[in-house]
């Protein structure tokens, strides 16, 4: 029999402790950036969607402020200032003859202001009750 030489095979690579202590850095690392990245994502979504509900509303008011001022034109005419100076104002041009209507029936319900209706007190052991023990 031939002696053959007892070989010794060390693995291809790094050593199992460089491995572990390499997996141990990179791992957490690759979460982190992963996280990372999904978070910048999700914000820069969240943004796009703000601003575009904020162009629609500055569409919805720019539109609300031309209407306005076209009724602040419409306003400023010599018809309108007349119209509210008689229905609102109750005047009346020079010459002209007011009626003023007297009716039997009292003003609708809905017209007179009214007060919101307080609720009822509770009874009096419950004021106790609720003042002792809160």
């Amino acid at each position: 029999m031939i002696d053959e030489p007892i070989v010794v095979r060390r693995p291809i690579g790094p050593p199992p402790l460089a491995l572990r202590f390499a997996a141990v850095l990179v791992v957490p690392l690759l979460l982190y950036a992963l996280v990372a990245t999904g978070q910048k994502a999700l914000d820069n979504y969240r943004l796009n969607q703000e601003t575009e509900a904020l162009r629609a509303e500055v569409l919805g008011l720019r539109a609300e402020n031309v209407r306005l001022q076209q009724d602040i034109e419409r306003a400023r005419t010599d018809t309108a200032i007349e119209t509210i100076a008689r229905e609102q104002l109750g005047l009346i041009k020079p010459g002209d003859q007011p009626i003023v209507v007297i009716s039997d029936s009292p003003p609708p319900a809905a017209a007179l202001p009214t007060a919101p209706a307080l609720p009822p007190a509770p009874p009096v052991w419950r004021q106790w009750w609720d003042y002792v023990f809160g």
